[in-house]
C-alpha cells in the first residue's frame, strides 16, 4: 500500500507541474484579446449595422449590460447567494450526492475484502481492482446522464430517477452481491452508473441553471460565488462520508459490519431525489407548457391550410 501511496503522489504532483507549466491562465497568454473587449468589438459593429439602418437608439441591453465589463461588476454576498432560488436545493442534493459516491469509492475495497463472494475472499490487492468496475460504471452513467438531461431539458428530473434506481440497487449490492463473483461486478457496475451520474450532472448543470438567474446573469464573480457555495457543500458531504463510515464500522467485524453504512447510503441517496422535488416539479410545468404551446402552434398551421 505504501508502493500505491508514493506511485499515486508522483502522478498527482507530475499533473500539476505540468499544469502549472503550461496551462494558460488568461487569453492574452495566448494571443487572444480579453473578453471584455471582443465584447466592445462585437457593441461598435451591432452600432455600425444600427447606423446604417438609420437606427437612432441602441437596444437597452447593449448600454447597460454588454458595454460593462463583467470584472467591474459587483460581487453578492453570501445570503443573497443563497437566496437565488435553487441554490440551496442544488447544494444540498450536491452534498448527500457526493457523500454517497466518495464513501462507496473509498470504503469500497475494504468492503469487498471483508465479505465472501461466491465461497471465496479476496485480499486487499483484488479487492481494489475490482472495485474500480464502480468507476467505469461511474463514468458511462455520468454521459448518459448528461446526454439525457440535453435531450429533455429536465436536469433535476433525470438527477431523481437516477437517485431513486441507486436506492435499491444499493440494497440489492449488499444482500445479493456475494452470491456470485459475476453478480458482484454486474450490480457494482450498475450501482456506480446509477450512482455517479447525479453527482456529475449536479455538479455541471449549476452554472447553466443559475446563469438564467435574473440576480446572476451576466455577473461571473457572482456566478462564482454561488458555484463556490454548492461546490464547497458538496465537498463537506465528501468528506463526511467517510468519517461517518469509518465511525460506523469501529470495532465491529464479520459479514455485518457494512450493514449501517448501506442504510446510511440508501438514506442519503434519497435525501438528495428529495432535495431536487420541487426543481423536478417546475421543469414538468415548463416541459408541459412546451407540449401545449407545440401542439398549438400545429393545429393552427393545420387549419390555415
Amino acid at each position: 500500500s505504501g508502493i500505491n501511496a508514493e506511485y499515486g503522489a508522483i502522478v498527482i504532483g507530475g499533473m500539476g507541474i505540468i499544469v502549472f507549466l503550461f496551462l494558460p491562465t488568461t487569453p492574452q497568454a495566448v494571443g487572444l484579446a480579453p473578453p471584455s473587449q471582443l465584447r466592445r468589438e462585437e457593441d461598435e459593429e451591432r452600432l455600425v449595422r444600427s447606423l446604417q439602418n438609420n437606427s437612432t437608439q441602441l437596444d437597452s441591453d447593449s448600454e447597460d449590460g454588454d458595454l460593462r465589463d463583467p470584472n467591474s461588476i459587483p460581487g453578492i454576498s453570501f445570503g443573497d447567494a443563497l437566496r437565488i432560488p435553487g441554490v440551496v436545493e442544488f447544494a444540498v442534493a450536491l452534498f448527500f450526492a457526493k457523500l454517497v459516491c466518495y464513501t462507496i469509492l473509498f470504503c469500497l475495497p475494504q468492503y469487498i475484502h471483508t465479505i465472501t463472494i461466491g465461497g471465496k475472499v479476496y485480499d486487499s490487492t483484488q479487492s481494489g481492482d475490482f472495485a474500480t468496475l464502480y468507476d467505469i460504471g461511474g463514468i458511462v452513467g455520468s454521459i448518459v446522464c448528461g446526454l439525457l438531461a440535453d435531450k429533455t431539458g429536465c436536469n433535476a428530473l433525470v438527477c431523481i430517477v437516477f437517485q431513486c434506481i441507486s436506492i435499491p440497487l444499493l440494497y440489492i449490492y449488499y444482500t445479493y452481491g456475494g452470491v456470485s463473483f459475476m453478480a458482484q461486478l454486474v450490480i457494482m457496475c450498475v450501482l456506480g452508473f446509477f450512482s455517479n451520474g447525479p453527482y456529475a450532472l449536479i455538479t455541471t448543470a449549476v452554472s447553466a441553471d443559475l446563469g438564467t438567474s435574473e440576480q446572476v446573469r451576466g455577473n461571473s464573480q457572482a456566478l462564482a460565488t454561488v458555484s463556490a457555495i454548492i461546490d464547497g457543500t458538496g465537498s463537506v458531504g465528501a468528506t463526511l462520508g467517510p468519517y461517518i463510515t469509518s465511525v460506523l464500522i469501529s470495532g465491529r467485524s464479520g459479514p455485518k459490519t457494512f450493514e449501517t453504512v448501506f442504510y446510511v447510503l440508501m438514506a442519503s441517496a434519497g435525501t438528495a431525489a428529495l432535495c431536487l422535488l420541487r426543481l423536478m416539479i417546475k421543469e414538468l410545468r415548463v416541459a408541459r407548457a412546451r407540449v401545449v404551446r407545440r401542439e398549438l402552434i400545429r393545429s393552427i398551421r393545420i387549419h390555415s391550410d
